[in-house]
């Protein structure tokens, strides 16, 4: 057995036929001898050939064609809404919650309503005659 293992660079390279004759002839002896580099060669070529047995995947149709950064400005573009989004509701919730508080879009409360607590709190206190209503 060899004293230095090949390194899993150097057996991939090997696997892909990217090495000088010398050096793969250097791969090559070592490999008669060492049964642990073999095995990671082995297992490296069974990996890839797993891999190119994938079946090919194909990008979306919006994502097709398009560069890298026309991609990036669609997602600003995204981003910028998302934010336009959150800024906007607070504001919109309130309005609402303003608009569906009041009875016909009055906020002050009724005079009905202030003199019957009026009178419930003074113990039936004078109360003021309703407005519009003829004085005798």
């Amino acid at each position: 057995m060899a004293e230095r293992h090949v390194t899993g660079d150097r057996i991939s390279a090997f696997l892909d036929d990217e090495l000088s004759e010398e050096r793969a002839l250097s791969v090559t002896r070592h490999l008669a001898d060492c049964h642990q580099c073999l095995e990671e060669l082995e297992q490296l070529r069974a990996t890839r050939d797993a891999l190119r047995a994938l079946p090919s995947v194909t990008p979306p149709v919006l994502a097709r064609g398009l560069d890298r950064g026309e991609r990036r400005r669609r997602q600003l573009v995204r981003r910028l809404r998302v934010a336009a989004i959150a800024a906007l509701l607070p504001v919109a919730l309130v309005s609402a919650a303003y608009v569906a508080g009041g009875v016909d879009g009055d906020v002050a409360p009724s005079t009905e309503l202030f003199l019957v607590e009026h009178v419930s709190r003074t113990g039936g206190g004078p109360v003021p005659a309703p407005i519009g209503a003829d004085e005798r």
